[in-house]
């Protein structure tokens, strides 16, 4: 018994750090999205999220760490591979749509448009860890089911997913996608680019 309390008072397990990490990221979400990245203290980062500074530091460096690994989450769930079960393009276009107009991107990504001009590592950390990413997973399925002449179609198609409909998000003037709409703006990307049915209606 004595010797199980011990561990229970030592290091945490490798499972209790992941958990550990996974609800640092989920909760700093919401500091960063009500405080913006500038106004997120890495005090109120750590107290949001149960831990102390000292872990931020260790886990992810700084600040900066943490929200790039929190985008990076965020969008991890996305750009699955073209191996994973039953993805197909279709499939993670309208992924990529339904999360992309989802309240919590869209919410990121008005705030990295405001710190960009003070703070453009933080825009090119955004695109990297989102846009980029994307684009890249999309090529390499335009290519597996296009062949590889597809493949330089995935900006076009990226930009066609976000649309005029992503514009209107950032601005407020529109709600986010259903799952349903998603797919229907996704099939008609691909339409547009010739690689997807023609809709009805």
């Amino acid at each position: 018994m004595e010797g199980i309390q011990q561990h229970r008072r030592g290091r945490p397990t490798a499972e209790q750090r992941e958990e550990r990490r996974e609800r640092m990221l989920q909760r700093s979400l919401s500091v960063f999205l009500e405080r913006g990245y500038q106004g997120a203290t890495l005090d109120e980062l750590a107290r949001a999220s149960g831990v102390t500074k000292r872990t931020i530091y260790t886990d992810y460096g700084d600040k900066a760490g943490l929200f790039a690994a929190m985008v990076d989450a965020l969008a991890g769930g996305i750009s699955q591979g073209p191996d994973a079960a039953g993805d197909t393009l279709t499939s993670l276009a309208t992924r990529i749509v339904f999360r992309i107009h989802s309240d919590e991107l869209v919410g990121l990504h008005r705030l990295v448009i405001a710190e960009s001009p003070r703070l453009p590592e933080l825009a090119r950390s955004f695109y990297e860890h989102t846009d980029a990413r994307h684009i890249s997973a999309l090529r390499v399925h335009l290519a597996k089911e296009h062949g590889t002449d597809a493949g330089p179609l995935a900006p076009v198609l990226f930009s066609l997913l976000l649309g005029e409909r992503h514009r209107q998000r950032l601005l407020g003037v529109r709600g986010a996608a259903s799952e349903a709409q998603a797919r229907t703006i996704a099939e008609d990307a691909l339409h547009q680019i010739g690689l997807g049915r023609a809709l009805s209606g």
